[in-house]
């Protein structure tokens, strides 16, 4: 991959080669959000827009200061999961999605259950133990055909864990079936479904949304179903900021308070909340939007990125664990990602279907057969490469086992306190073993 300019490396032996790195950074005595910030004081919306305005590295720094004080184990989690993008027929029709197609289009496919059996199988042969199974808003779909595909599933794969159906798809059940979102995913849990991805968010701004997807979820309705998934029982495990479509630091702001207060309302409620959030820029240059990108230049993007990623870790001071995403930034910047705020690292899935998926230098990644061995290595060679031990974790954010390197090791926290990560718990046998999810 090529280097950028704006100071910001892209391959694995410069990854920590940035102003980020410092652990032991003092924020200068003009930056008040910075030190507010980590002083442990919540920030308002004035003290956002201020970070906005900040150098990205200062703040960028200070955000790694504090993921070390949330997150102070010297890991960086990852998971094995798999997609399955169940249909791509969908009504709804977002300017910025490369994924949808019409019922008649040559295309258009909906999955047999057998089909998706296939799939999920080879996903566990991999060592996969969550799936993220969605679709598009598929109006020949009855209600029925998705509580039997989750409950096909579960049939064979019972240990396997199902994140499934956005509240955009929710709440194309609700006009379906002219039921609530509760009494829907009351059945839906009951059949199989584990938890609800929290997904179809971007920016939580009406008017932005309603500019690129006038049928799109109303900001509304994505909190309510959020809520209504809480209050039956089901696990919310990301949410997340997409950026680059149109909006401003203001929209990005309300976004991101938006969504803490929906976690304080969440662990106030239920003790239990959304377990990471995530930020991503959304690549329009395949999409109906790609005339009204921002820019398509590499280092504006990365640069943007890691500026977004800090200021979340930040603000969204009640969500403990934030994620670098390497599909669409490469190795390097999600190697810099976890220098700037994140403790976790996307992991093998691929990322759906909605935006055409490339790096920063236009690359697609190769997910064909074995791939997944190169990626998974990719992974771990990209957080060590910034100073951690990878840590694989189930879908419970359990960690399974240290991916040291002298091989899969049993996680023993009183010995990664103690700082001996690298070699002190003892060896295991596989870090894939498909009889374990199945």
């Amino acid at each position: 991959m090529n280097s950028h300019s704006a100071g910001l490396a892209t391959d694995h032996d410069s990854a920590t080669d940035t102003p980020a790195t410092a652990s032991t950074f003092t924020a200068t005595a003009a930056s008040g959000p910075i030190d507010r910030a980590l002083a442990g004081e919540r920030l308002d919306r004035d003290d956002i827009l201020e970070l906005y305005r900040l150098p990205a590295e200062e703040v960028r720094a200070a955000a790694h200061q504090m993921r070390l004080r949330k997150v102070d184990r010297p890991l960086v989690t990852y998971s094995l999961y798999g997609n399955i993008d169940y249909t791509n027929v969908c009504s709804v029709g977002c300017k910025f999605c490369c994924y949808f197609r019409g019922p008649q289009a040559d295309d258009a496919y909906v999955l047999t259950y057998d089909e998706i059996a296939r799939e999920i199988e080879a996903l566990r042969e991999e060592g996969v133990d969550n799936i993220l199974l969605m679709g598009g808003i598929n109006p020949e779909l009855p209600f029925d055909w998705y509580v039997e595909m989750l409950k096909t599933i579960k049939s064979v794969h019972p240990k396997m864990w199902i994140d499934s159906f956005s509240p955009e798809e929710i709440i194309g059940l609700e006009r379906l079936t002219g039921r609530t979102a509760a009494d829907l995913m009351t059945e839906l849990k009951a059949a199989g479904m584990d938890a609800l991805p929290g997904v179809s968010a971007e920016i939580l701004v009406d008017e932005i949304r309603h500019a690129v997807a006038p049928n799109r979820i109303s900001s509304a309705d994505w909190f309510r179903i959020v809520e209504a998934a809480f209050d039956v029982g089901l696990e919310v495990p990301c949410v997340s900021m997409v950026f680059g479509m149109g909006e401003t630091n203001e929209h990005r702001a309300d976004h991101m308070l938006a969504l803490r207060d929906l976690q304080d309302r969440m662990l106030a409620k239920h003790g239990r909340g959304v377990q990471t959030f995530e930020v991503w820029p959304m690549r329009l240059q395949h999409s109906r939007l790609r005339d009204s990108a921002p820019t398509s230049d590499p280092d504006e993007i990365a640069y943007d990125y890691l500026h977004h990623l800090a200021v979340g870790r930040l603000v969204m001071d009640n969500i403990d664990n934030h994620r670098t995403v390497w599909r669409t930034m490469g190795f390097g910047i999600a190697g810099q990602g976890l220098l700037s705020g994140a403790d976790e690292c996307s992991g093998t899935g691929t990322i759906n279907a909605i935006v055409a998926v490339t790096d920063l230098d236009g690359r697609v990644i190769d997910d064909g057969p074995g791939a997944k061995e190169d990626i998974l290595s990719d992974i771990h060679q990209c957080i060590r490469d910034a100073g951690f031990t990878p840590a694989r974790r189930g879908p419970d954010w359990e960690i399974l086992y240290l991916d040291t390197h002298d091989g899969p090791s049993v996680y023993d926290p009183a010995a990664v306190a103690a700082g001996e990560s690298n070699g002190a718990a003892s060896s295991i046998a596989t870090d894939r073993n498909p009889a374990s999810v199945s």
